[in-house]
């Protein structure tokens, strides 16, 4: 399909292309000759009306091509491009007994599965020496198409039996890493344009930290409304902020009890979102000044429920207490099968005197066990720590850290939230880790901020492990990492879902299915 699309609109730019692909994929395309039923409205928010005109035109003249060679059983129909035709691989069963578990199968665009016999499954045969490395994105179709119709034996879901992103992630990556292995001996396939060079970027310097329109309505169901709250108006909707700005500069965080400040949070959600989506994006002391009531922890985690629907504390601390525990048996009961990081982190929890929060002792091991860098997410300070203290002696970089009070990470009892390089929220003595861990991630989502690189796939675990909320995309976009193998800045591979986390998922969710 990219390639077909390509070869009528050539200048358009991989981003524009991938969003294109990603629209017609949501309203049910699924190939090629799925575009016939396309109008020019369903793309004219995406392309100019000539270029819509022209897509669909070629399309047009596709299908009747398509429609003069129907007269044989199996068509192989193609649109030429400047480069290399472009492939469609459909699957059908092997007749049985008649033929052989390596028999070939037939290539054809549109044929139905139609099974007869119970033990086809035996001579069920896929030509992977035939496919080509262009059809390694249609292998992201073919497995929607096998899971659509076979949802209960393919889909990606969570315990709760929740999707797990797009659902089809895990079959669409093994039928491209079968492709890939087939191909190995191919020099052609692995014939690559020259590699551009990557600047290094340091995440850890502080300042304004990067945003990206792609995520930052990642997983919300309430991003940026659409209509004023009822009876309400932009200018009064000012006064009722300035009456916000106005108490807090009186009473400053003890004016969180008040009823009206209460209440004019919730009415001015809306005005929220719209000076945090402005662009450009907002610094952090910036909206601080603004909104300094949203930089509390009653109110962040009340905008992250209206955000998303999801009441974060409380699903966390069920989360954490019971995941948390059966993680921890799932690596303490396996000791020898882990790296040596694994075993440090288990082998340190086993010498905690004080009795551990299991939640901090599970996401500390996932750290160890994605290879990841604590100090993307936590960072280590002195129990009688001030906010002064912590912004002087500690280097806070730009994304969210959540500050540990205390000896050791795990032995932590209080906790604060920097971002941008500050200290932004100061969590009550009386809090939980939950409580902190709410915070942290709530942040992620309220400011529009990517994960880091060097603690994606932790984030991403916490985020559709424990709070379950399961979009397609990743929301980590960063164009580079540091390899954790050479400890040089690369180019970073994103994926719709990190591979290391679904991997785990699974595993996980067999094990405690055969152990409890």
């Amino acid at each position: 399909m990219e390639a077909s699309i390509k070869s009528v609109l050539s200048y358009l730019e991989n981003e524009s292309l991938e969003k294109i692909l990603q629209h017609l994929s949501s309203i049910g395309v699924r190939t090629a000759d799925d575009m016939e039923f396309i109008k020019e409205d369903d793309l004219k928010h995406l392309l100019t009306p000539v270029d819509c005109r022209k897509l669909l035109h070629a399309f047009k003249r596709r299908g009747q091509l398509c429609d003069t060679q129907h007269n044989t059983q199996q068509r192989d129909c193609t649109m030429e491009t400047s480069a290399e035709p472009d492939y469609f691989l459909t699957l059908t069963p092997v007749p049985y007994p008649e033929t052989s578990p390596n028999s070939e199968l037939a290539l054809e665009p549109s044929s139905h599965v139609s099974v007869q016999n119970s033990t086809w499954v035996s001579t069920f045969s896929v030509p992977w020496e035939k496919t080509h490395e262009s059809l390694r994105r249609q292998c992201a179709e073919l497995a929607k198409s096998i899971v659509d119709k076979y949802p209960e034996s393919f889909e990606d879901r969570t315990e709760e039996g929740e999707q797990l992103g797009n659902g089809y992630y895990t079959l669409s990556k093994q039928l491209r890493i079968r492709i890939d292995f087939l191909n190995r001996d191919n020099t052609l396939t692995r014939l690559r344009k020259p590699k551009r060079m990557v600047p290094a970027v340091d995440e850890d310097l502080p300042g304004p930290s990067r945003k990206c329109a792609k995520t930052d309505s990642y997983g919300c169901v309430n991003w940026q409304p659409s209509q004023l709250p009822e009876g309400q108006n932009r200018e009064s909707l000012y006064e009722k902020k300035i009456e916000l700005m106005t108490i807090y500069s009186k009473e400053g965080q003890r004016g969180a009890d008040q009823k009206r400040v209460i209440d004019l949070m919730t009415l001015l959600y809306e005005q929220q979102r719209r000076d945090i989506n402005t662009t450009p994006s907002p610094t952090m002391s910036d909206l601080q000044n603004e909104w300094p009531f949203l930089f509390m922890q009653k109110f962040l985690l009340q905008h992250f429920c209206t955000l998303t629907g999801i009441e974060l504390e409380s699903r966390l601390r069920e989360s954490l207490a019971g995941k948390g525990k059966r993680v921890l048996q799932y690596f303490s009961s396996q000791l020898l099968k882990w790296n040596k990081e694994v075993k440090a982190v288990l082998h340190g929890i086993e010498r905690q005197v004080e009795d551990m929060d299991p939640g901090l002792s599970a996401i500390v091991v996932m750290i160890a066990y994605f290879k990841e860098k604590e100090e993307a997410v936590f960072l280590l300070a002195d129990e009688t720590s001030t906010q002064a203290d912590v912004e002087a002696q500690i280097s806070l970089p730009s994304t969210p850290r959540l500050i540990m009070l205390g000896e050791s990470i795990l032995g932590a009892k209080k906790w604060m939230l920097s971002i941008e390089g500050r200290v932004v929220l100061q969590l009550s003595d009386r809090s939980e880790f939950t409580s902190a861990l709410a915070v942290l991630f709530a942040s992620y989502y309220v400011f529009n901020m990517e994960y880091p690189a060097e603690a994606a796939t932790t984030l991403e675990f916490i985020q559709r492990f424990f709070i379950r909320i399961n979009p397609e995309h990743s929301k980590c976009n960063s164009k580079v990492q540091v390899s954790r193998r050479t400890g040089k800045v690369v180019q970073r591979k994103n994926e719709s879902l990190n591979p290391h986390m679904a991997s785990f998922i699974r595993d996980f969710i067999e094990y405690d299915w055969k152990n409890n």
